[in-house]
């Protein structure tokens, strides 16, 4: 379904959580340029955002939902979410996730042109609240306190210095820098908190992979924010756990490291997943730096 133009797609077709995968975890402290100096904002290429959404080939319909617009000069914003809840209650948890962020994205342009990343940070962190509210206040209008619709969310937004990246759940972002693959998030997950706390060996408990974080599934909300430099190299991944339950981050590194654009890339990383059974429903974004060929 392609409810909006202007680089800004909204993919209902086809979002359940596992896999916890280790990689480099994000410490907000990432990136510099050249010599540990940050880029200058004329030596940084446009961003080019690609995404597709799909069922996989076992569920019979798709709970993810993604976003990408790159039609704000020297801005990109791309999303990717995951819902849960079961038939069309994941699915409408994700979409509206996905259509609160753009009307705010669009409010955000409309009264700035140029906003700083002081004001993109603001901008993520009360759309994800606005989102919750949404996705809460209809919980609570079709009386789902027990099994509440709820939604995984990894969005970025990429200024001409920096990406700032919010998430909740266990959807991811990922950066692929010349010999280094780094996660930009980490999963929300029982087994995660269990680590924080000390406890060993968590994946071998019970319900250890379930997300501890979703949007819509509690009134109050607080969402995880890292900001970080790019470099003109840069190449970043938003995706669903469907993909990261089939591909090990090795795999996922050396298509994005291989690929000659994003589509290709999104293409490759949508068609591996499929040919490993892909249980669940699959969705990425690939955003690579513009090239002449992309003019």
């Amino acid at each position: 379904m392609d409810l909006f133009q202007n680089k800004c797609y909204f993919i209902n077709e086809i979002s359940k959580k596992t896999c916890f995968n280790a990689v480099s975890t994000p410490k907000s402290v990432l990136y510099r340029g050249g010599k540990g100096n940050i880029m200058s904002q004329d030596k940084m290429p446009e961003l080019l955002a690609v995404g597709e959404s799909h069922q996989g080939c076992v569920r019979s319909h798709n709970e993810d939902n993604y976003l990408c617009i790159s039609n704000y000069g020297g801005y990109c914003f791309a999303a990717v979410a995951d819902g849960v809840g079961g038939h069309s209650a994941g699915e409408r948890a994700s979409y509206l996730c996905c259509h609160r962020l753009m009307l705010e994205w669009k409010a955000l342009f409309k009264s700035d042109p140029a906003p700083t990343d002081a004001r993109i940070t603001s901008f993520l962190m009360d759309s994800v609240i606005l989102a919750n509210k949404d996705i809460t206040g209809l919980n609570r209008m079709l009386h789902k306190k027990h099994h509440p619709m709820c939604t995984t969310l990894a969005a970025a937004v990429f200024t001409p210095q920096m990406v700032i990246v919010v998430h909740v759940g266990d959807s991811r972002v990922y950066c692929s820098r010349q010999n280094s693959f780094n996660l930009l998030t980490i999963d929300h997950t029982v087994q995660n908190e269990l680590v924080e706390h000390g406890i060993t060996a968590p994946e071998q408990l019970p319900s250890a992979h379930v997300i501890s974080k979703a949007i819509g599934s509690d009134r109050y909300l607080k969402p995880e924010l890292h900001t970080f430099f790019r470099t003109p190299q840069d190449r970043y991944l938003l995706c669903t756990d469907g993909l990261t339950n089939c591909l090990s981050n090795v795999e996922i590194n050396k298509i994005l490291a291989e690929a000659a654009a994003p589509r290709q890339a999104k293409d490759r990383l949508i068609r591996q997943t499929l040919m490993r059974g892909a249980a669940d429903n699959v969705t990425v974004v690939a955003v690579f730096p513009k090239t002449d060929k992309d003019a």
